[in-house]
């Protein structure tokens, strides 16, 4: 009955629509009937329209049935409009960061091309912070009792 690989599938989304009916108790085993006269295929009508591109005129439920079938996968496609920008130049030149003596004394910071400030950055944690008197104490401890052990074992 089901001899293709997609006839299972077939078969019983045709069974479902009721396009055909099994008839079990017929002589000579199940034999299948039509049921209709004519078939109307929603699913090919469906795929055609994704074929030509017009895929938003489908619900969500039609995209996920045909998605659930793996009739239907979508996929993303991201694409880039790159055009030259104001500053583009065809030789690379480094930015400065800082402004020095030097540059300031010779007017060569007039041609030079500066990096804009971030004043977002967040910047570098300081180390800080002092130990506790407690903390000292037992450091200074550890230490001399460290010494009067070596001390006392070297001489």
């Amino acid at each position: 009955m089901c001899k293709m690989p997609s006839g299972k599938v077939g078969f019983s989304k045709a069974m479902s629509n009721k396009w055909i009916r099994l008839d079990k108790a017929h002589e000579g085993g199940p034999r299948v009937f039509k049921t209709v006269e004519t078939i109307e295929d929603t699913v090919r009508d469906k795929l055609q329209l994704v074929q030509k591109g017009l895929s938003a005129k489908l619900k969500d439920k039609e995209k996920n049935e045909l998605k659930k079938r793996k009739l239907l996968s979508e996929v993303t496609v991201k694409s880039y409009r790159i055009t030259k920008g104001s500053s583009f130049s065809t030789t690379i030149t480094k930015q400065e960061t800082e402004l020095t003596p030097e540059m300031i004394a010779s007017g060569s910071w007039k041609e030079k091309k500066f990096k804009p400030y971030n004043f977002e950055a967040m910047g570098v944690a300081p180390d800080c912070g002092h130990l506790h008197p407690l903390m000292k104490l037992s450091d200074l401890l550890c230490g001399h009792i460290l010494g009067k052990i070596i001390s006392h074992m070297l001489g």
